[in-house]
């Protein structure tokens, strides 16, 4: 009889020990900090218009992608707009920099920005993206 109540204690103790993993976890609304606060409106293939502070992708502050069989990355404070497009297997993002110059590269769909709002926090992916005109 001890020895059950011994058992039935322990496993009511492991699995309330066990159950309380999660209360410690990521808040669901963090999202990455970037080391260089950027400011930029973007614009979803919905049209949906967003304002954001502190954008980053994937936590970076550079876009990544590849142009033939090099991986480039632009940082975002020498790109004035972005416009995405869809293509086979990829997005191809357009990037209007500030000294005029245009440039295009192919960036993984699974890719995504991150911002702050006003009243919490934003996340989309690249492929959900039509346009982001940054604020310098």
């Amino acid at each position: 009889m001890k020895k059950g109540l011994y058992l039935v204690a322990f496993l009511t103790g492991f699995l309330l020990i066990t159950g309380m993993g999660g209360l410690g976890g990521t808040p669901s609304g963090k999202i990455p900090t970037p080391e260089k606060d950027f400011s930029a409106t973007l614009i979803d293939k919905q049209d949906v218009v967003t304002k954001c502070k502190q954008i980053s992708r994937d936590g970076d502050v550079f876009f990544l992608g590849k142009k033939g069989k090099g991986t480039f990355t632009v940082s975002f404070e020498k790109v004035k707009i972005a416009e995405f497009q869809n293509g086979k297997g990829v997005v191809i993002a357009v990037l209007k920099l500030i000294d005029g110059q245009t440039i295009e590269i192919e960036m993984d769909k699974s890719q995504k920005f991150y911002g702050n709002v006003p009243f919490g926090t934003f996340q989309i992916e690249v492929s959900d993206l039509k346009k982001i005109t940054f604020t310098h």
